[in-house]
C-alpha cells in the first residue's frame, strides 16, 4: 500500500505542471492588441490604383444640345406614283347699301355664302430630281429631360501618387485571432498616450468600397463636337407620304360694283399631294454640335480592388494600447 501511495504523487505533480504549462502557452498564443483610437494628421502614398469603378444606372435631369448644323447632299431623288388633288373652296359675298336722309339710318345688307368645294384629282406619275446639294439644316437648340443611361465601368484607373489628411481608425483590434511571442510570457498590458513620429506601410488595399450617396455631377459641358461624315447608298420611305391641304392665297373676283349693290366671288385653293414612295440615292451628311450640356447627373459608385502603395503616415497618435490574453 505504501508503494502505491508514493507512486501517485509524481503523477499528480506532472499533471499539475502540464496544466500550468498549457495555461501559460495558451496565454502567450492568444494575444490581441486593442487600439481604441488611431490618428494620423497627414500622409502620402506613392501610388493609388483602382482596378475597376462600377457605375450603376445613371439618371440625367436634362440634356441641352445647342447649335446643331448639318449639311446634306444627295444624288438623284425619285418620287414614285405621285398624285395630287386641287381643291377650290368658293364663297359668294354680296352687299347692299341704301343711303337715307338724316335722321333715318342707312340700310346695309351683306352676307357671305359658301357655295361649296370643287376638287380636281389628277395623277402626276414619277418625278425625278437630279440632285439636292448644300442643304443646310440649322437647329438652334434641343432639350431632352429625365433620361436613363447605362454607364460602362472604368477599368484599370491609376491615379499616381497622392496625399491625404485626417486618417482615423476607431476601436481597432489586431490581430483578431491573437498572436504569440516565443520565449516571452506577458500578462495583461496597457500603454497610454503613445506618440509615433511616422509609420510606413508597403501597401494598403481594399477589396471593395461603395459610397453611401450616389455620385452627383451637377453639370458637364462638351464643346465644339465635329461628327464624322455619314453616307448611305439609298434611302426609301416605307409607306405612302401624304402632304394634306397646302393652302395658297385667296383670290377675290368682283362681279358687281355698281350703285348700292356690291357682289364678288372668293376662291380659296388648296393642294393635297400623295406620294407612293420616295427614293433618295447617294446621301452624304456632315454635322457639328456647338455644345452638349448634361445637368444633374447621378449614379451609384462601387470601387473594386483599391490599393495604396508606399504608404507614409506622419504625426501618428495612438490614444492607448491594450494587450490582453
Amino acid at each position: 500500500m505504501s508503494e502505491s501511495d508514493g507512486s501517485s504523487e509524481p503523477k499528480e505533480k506532472n499533471s499539475s505542471s502540464k496544466m500550468s504549462f498549457s495555461s501559460t502557452l495558451a496565454s502567450a498564443v492568444m494575444r490581441q492588441i486593442s487600439l481604441p483610437k488611431f490618428l494620423s494628421a497627414s500622409g502620402s502614398t506613392s501610388s493609388i490604383s483602382i482596378d475597376q469603378i462600377k457605375l450603376g444606372p445613371a439618371t440625367v435631369g436634362q440634356v441641352n444640345i445647342q447649335d446643331v448644323d448639318t449639311q446634306l447632299d444627295t444624288g438623284q431623288v425619285t418620287i414614285e406614283d405621285a398624285r395630287a388633288i386641287v381643291s377650290l373652296r368658293i364663297s359668294f359675298k354680296y352687299g347692299i347699301h341704301i343711303p337715307l336722309p338724316w335722321p333715318i339710318p342707312d340700310i346695309n345688307i351683306d352676307d357671305n355664302l359658301s357655295i361649296g368645294t370643287i376638287r380636281f384629282p389628277f395623277s402626276i406619275g414619277d418625278i425625278s430630281i437630279p440632285a439636292l446639294n448644300n442643304i443646310d439644316l440649322d437647329i438652334p437648340s434641343a432639350t431632352l429631360e429625365d433620361l436613363q443611361a447605362s454607364l460602362e465601368p472604368v477599368n484599370k484607373l491609376d491615379l499616381g501618387s497622392g496625399s491625404f489628411n485626417g486618417l482615423r481608425l476607431d476601436d481597432t483590434v489586431l490581430p483578431t485571432a491573437g498572436f504569440g511571442l516565443g520565449g516571452l510570457s506577458l500578462g495583461n498590458v496597457k500603454v497610454s498616450d503613445v506618440s509615433v513620429p511616422s509609420v510606413s506601410s508597403a501597401r494598403l488595399s481594399l477589396d471593395e468600397f461603395s459610397p453611401d450617396s450616389p455620385l452627383v455631377l451637377p453639370s458637364i459641358s462638351i464643346n465644339d463636337i465635329q461628327l464624322p461624315s455619314t453616307s448611305a447608298p439609298k434611302a426609301t420611305s416605307e409607306g405612302p407620304v401624304v402632304v394634306p391641304d397646302v393652302s395658297s392665297e385667296s383670290q377675290t373676283i368682283p362681279l358687281i360694283s355698281r350703285g348700292p349693290l356690291q357682289a364678288s366671288i372668293t376662291i380659296d385653293p388648296s393642294l393635297t399631294i400623295a406620294i407612293g414612295s420616295m427614293v433618295i440615292n447617294d446621301i452624304s451628311a456632315i454635322s457639328s454640335i456647338k455644345k452638349i450640356v448634361l445637368r444633374d447627373m447621378q449614379s451609384s459608385v462601387q470601387l473594386c480592388d483599391v490599393s495604396l502603395e508606399g504608404l507614409e503616415l506622419n504625426s501618428v497618435e495612438v490614444e492607448s494600447i491594450s494587450a490582453a490574453g
